[in-house]
C-alpha cells in the first residue's frame, strides 16, 4: 500500500458504490456500504440516503459530499487494494504495522541530539 493517495476522479455507481481513480493511474470499484451502515454521526446520517450519497465530488485530494463530509484517501486506497471496507481494528492494524512508503522526508516529532 502507498501513502499520501490523492483521489483524481469518482464517479457514482448505485447504491453506495464508487469507481475511484487515484492520482497515480490506479482504477477500483469500491462499496461503501459496510462504512454507511455503521456511522452514527449527524454528517454521516446524510450518507444513508443515496440520492445525498450520489453527490459525491473529488475535493482537494479525497472524495467529498455537499456536508464536507470526507474520507482519508490512503483508507479508500487500502479498502480499494483489500477489496473491501474493513473493521476499523483491522484498519488499524494494517496502518500501524507498515512503514510510510513516502518519497518525502521522515518527519520526527522530537528534536535530533
Amino acid at each position: 500500500m502507498r501513502y499520501l493517495n490523492r483521489i483524481k476522479g469518482a464517479r457514482w455507481l448505485g447504491e453506495y458504490r464508487l469507481k475511484l481513480v487515484f492520482r497515480d493511474g490506479f482504477v477500483s470499484e469500491l462499496d461503501l456500504r459496510p462504512l454507511v451502515e455503521r456511522l452514527r454521526g449527524s454528517w454521516e446520517e446524510a450518507l444513508r440516503d443515496t440520492a445525498f450519497f450520489q453527490r459525491v465530488t473529488t475535493g482537494d485530494r479525497t472524495i467529498v459530499w455537499p456536508n464536507e463530509y470526507d474520507l482519508c484517501p490512503d483508507v479508500l486506497r487500502y479498502w480499494c487494494e483489500l477489496g473491501r471496507v474493513c473493521s476499523q481494528e483491522e484498519l488499524d492494524a494494517a496502518f500501524n504495522s507498515r512503514p510510510a512508503e513516502t518519497s518525502a522526508s521522515v518527519l520526527n516529532d522530537k528534536p535530533s541530539t
